[in-house]
């Protein structure tokens, strides 16, 4: 995996947040291979070449625990919001999981976002920051038709695959939520797949579900998702 250099992980404390009550941000990686056809964060505004691309921070954990150590108030560290922190190469470098034993060392709280059910693998981390800050994990769900899924985001888990990760850390106590977000025109706007997903969301245990309708369009993210439209839906 491709490394960059950053001098910094962890954005600067936020007192109120509209983002779910996050104090601070975190992306671990740059990049996403998920390969959504309506992803924001390919927007030109935010600067990433090749997004297709997942890449590592170089000494990532080491920049990390320092500014853990030298923050003076604790609070909830978010991680998801540009790029997923359960894309495959996490599989085999574990940048996730490893900032995870570290926000438990220093006692901070996590909120994930994310569309992969490997972040199974965790929770056995999270039950246990949750002994002490909170904890919070969010799925992205779009759609309750895994067929829909694989085309509009061909990259993550399939949607029954995230409900039933949702399920897992319901059960052992974790707090769960659904991003429904976006919800595309002529897509997956239909009363049908929107009451699925709420049904499902309700059996798996779910608390909350945060819905955004319509999709931004903005230069790179926009050219992107109409040559998938033209693709996908001729």
């Amino acid at each position: 995996m491709e490394e960059i250099k950053v001098k910094t992980c962890l954005s600067s404390y936020r007192a109120n947040s509209s983002w779910f009550g996050h104090h601070y941000n975190l992306n671990i990686y740059k990049g996403c291979s998920h390969g959504c056809i309506y992803c924001d964060s390919r927007s030109d505004c935010y600067r990433i070449e090749n997004f297709d691309v997942v890449r590592g921070k170089e000494n990532a954990l080491l920049i990390l625990e320092k500014e853990l150590k030298s923050r003076r108030k604790k609070g909830v560290i978010g991680s998801g919001a540009m790029s997923d922190p359960y894309n495959p190469q996490e599989r085999i470098y574990q940048l996730t999981r490893q900032s995870l034993q570290l926000i438990d060392r220093y006692r901070f709280g996590i909120s994930l976002t994310t569309k992969s059910s490997l972040i199974e693998r965790d929770l056995d981390l999270l039950v246990q920051i949750k002994k002490h800050s909170a904890v919070l994990v969010l799925m992205t769900i779009t759609t309750a038709q895994d067929e829909l899924a694989s085309i509009i985001e061909p990259g993550a888990s399939k949607t029954s695959q995230r409900f039933e990760t949702l399920r897992k850390f319901s059960n052992a106590g974790i707090p769960t939520g659904i991003l429904m977000m976006p919800i595309l025109p002529f897509i997956n706007d239909n009363e049908e797949n929107i009451i699925n997903i709420l049904h499902q969301a309700k059996q798996s245990g779910v608390r909350s579900v945060y819905p955004a309708f319509g999709v931004t369009l903005r230069q790179n993210q926009r050219d992107y998702y109409y040559q998938q439209l033209d693709r996908h839906f001729p």
